[in-house]
């Protein structure tokens, strides 16, 4: 089972990581987690060039080239992202574009997220929906919301969040097992 958990917030331990922490404690104790902490990163969104038209993949040189080969190499990724503005991160954002040329090399695996935030969750779960859905990935359940912000505090304050992630990744495992039966069964 290969894992690719992508952590979207430049607050590495906060409640966006807690909460992808959580789904990833669900996880058969056998399973290869690479775990990618975007705000780590140096690399930028999709720019004008369109070299991945006529080379057939991301010709930008920088940290985003190593997550595009843990995304190729994983059979499920997870994204956590905060809902910043009603949508993803900019860090999740960029990547999604940067993934344009992957047309096909994304098919048929397992996605799935989990989102912190306030109110206006609804058009992050759209964004990520709609990534994975246009990569063809199935997308493995309704994914985790974790309702917090400044003013009501972290995670503390929504007793529901960390219960819900790591049913995400009871989901997500439940899913890897029936899809890929024959090769747990080894």
């Amino acid at each position: 089972m290969k894992i690719l958990a992508i952590y979207g917030s430049a607050r590495k331990n906060g409640n966006t990581a807690q909460m992808l922490d959580a789904a990833l404690s669900e996880f058969p104790a056998e399973a290869e987690i690479k775990k990618v902490y975007l705000g780590d990163l140096k690399y930028s969104g999709c720019g004008p060039c369109r070299e991945c038209k006529t080379t057939g993949y991301c010709v930008i040189e920088d940290d985003m080239q190593q997550v595009l080969k843990d995304m190729i190499w994983a059979e499920l990724i997870i994204i956590g992202s905060p809902s910043q503005f009603s949508d993803v991160s900019s860090e999740v954002k960029m990547l999604m574009e940067r993934t344009w040329w992957m047309k096909g090399a994304l098919r048929n695996k397992i996605g799935g997220y989990v989102i912190t935030g306030r109110r206006y969750i609804e058009s992050t779960i759209n964004t990520l929906h709609a990534f994975m859905l246009r990569h063809r990935m199935i997308l493995g359940g309704s994914g985790a919301l974790g309702y917090t912000f400044t003013e009501m505090g972290g995670l503390e304050n929504d007793p529901l969040a960390i219960r819900d992630a790591r049913a995400t990744g009871k989901r997500l495992t439940e899913l890897y097992q029936i899809i890929y039966e024959n090769k747990l069964n080894q």
